[in-house]
């Protein structure tokens, strides 16, 4: 649709007494982009319900993205058909309900089906992906462990002692993988990943991720094997040890603080970072969510649940995710079966600019 229909569109939205087509005021849900991996599986149609292509292992979901190339686009409603960059580019304040710096849309979330092993890598920060790729952001994240085989594995920062020296020698040897800090991921499990820490994982885990706008990876090893077309794949060595923090320290799952809750509602702040803030809920009856006046984007992590805004009430099954503007003032969330909670992870904008203790874009 052109950008004068769609001015069109929001002008006519305005001036409707519920004005539900201002895309301040509509949850918002978007059309998943599936991504092929050499890396990925099924699980991500066999628990999320995505609808996968069937000739090839798919590793991603991606769900809410504001990047140029493969921008997410609104799925349903009286906004459906546009892409996410425009109405960003037009609307970002009204959306976020303040202004936020930079050009995309600030957060990245996908769904991850880690079935065989993800190459060994790490990412940029902003100065060095601003320094390295021209891009304007770089690239920490967070993983929060939605399905987990018995074979699965994180690896996520380097055993204690791993010097900077030792860790080329490796490198050059191709055994850099007896060098990184690895343990068994639980259900639950979150873990922290600030632009600089090299990671990898596999085995048969399923991921909720959350992350900076960018697809900025540099892989320092990729487990031997061809890529989907039959070569091997690229590694970045060069870039990659420019990208990577020393001393580099063991990367464990954090530790969830409580939040107050009302009966019925668990609630827990997974991480607080200067670049986005994680929390989960475990929700069975009626519940509000407390964050009115501000953009939350909302992914069901497990159960069926019931969310009402505006309009009629949305069901949000196991895989889906939502973004709430600024503008939605109330939201209630139920489990579809009050017998059987759902599960939400929340994802905000910092309240703060200020570093905070765990900052996930610090190290």
């Amino acid at each position: 649709m052109s950008s004068v229909n769609m001015e069109e569109l929001l002008m006519v939205a305005s001036e409707e007494s519920a004005g539900r087509s201002a895309p301040w005021l509509e949850p918002l849900e978007f059309e998943p982009f599936l991504r092929p991996q050499v890396w990925g599986g099924d699980a991500l149609g066999r628990l999320l319900g995505k609808p996968l292509p069937g000739d090839q292992p798919v590793g991603e979901s991606w769900e809410i993205c504001g990047l140029p190339h493969n921008s997410s686009v609104v799925a349903d409603g009286a906004l459906a058909g546009h892409r996410l960059p425009d109405l960003w580019n037009r609307y970002s304040t009204e959306i976020a309900g303040r202004q936020v710096a930079g050009a995309h849309f600030p957060l990245f979330v996908k769904w991850l089906d880690c079935r065989e092993l993800l190459s060994v890598q790490v990412h940029p920060n902003d100065l060095l992906a601003k320094e390295l790729l021209g891009e304007s952001s770089g690239k920490t994240e967070a993983w929060v462990v939605v399905d987990a085989e018995p074979t699965a594995r994180v690896y996520a920062g380097l055993k204690p002692g791993i010097s900077r020296d030792e860790f080329l020698n490796h490198l050059k040897m191709g055994t850099v993988a007896d060098c990184l800090h690895s343990f068994t991921p639980k259900v639950g499990d979150c873990i922290s990943l600030p632009a600089g820490t090299i990671h990898a994982a596999g085995g048969g885990v399923v991921f909720a991720e959350v992350q900076q706008p960018s697809d900025a990876t540099f892989r320092l090893f990729d487990w031997n094997r061809l890529g989907l077309d039959g070569k091997p794949r690229t590694l970045h060595h060069d870039l990659a040890m420019r990208c990577l923090d020393w001393p580099q320290f063991p990367v464990n799952p954090v530790v969830p603080q409580p939040i107050p809750s009302p009966s019925g509602t668990v609630g827990e702040s997974l991480l607080r970072t200067s670049i986005f803030e994680l929390e989960r809920f475990r929700v069975k009856g009626p519940w509000s969510h407390p964050y009115s006046g501000e953009m939350t984007i909302w992914m069901v992590l497990n159960g069926v649940a019931v969310m009402t805004a505006t309009g009629a009430p949305r069901v949000l099954r196991r895989g889906s995710s939502i973004l709430l503007p600024a503008g939605i003032t109330t939201a209630a969330w139920t489990a579809e079966d009050p017998e059987i909670p759902c599960e939400l992870l929340c994802i905000r904008l910092p309240s703060t600019t200020e570093s905070r203790p765990g900052d996930a874009g610090s190290r």
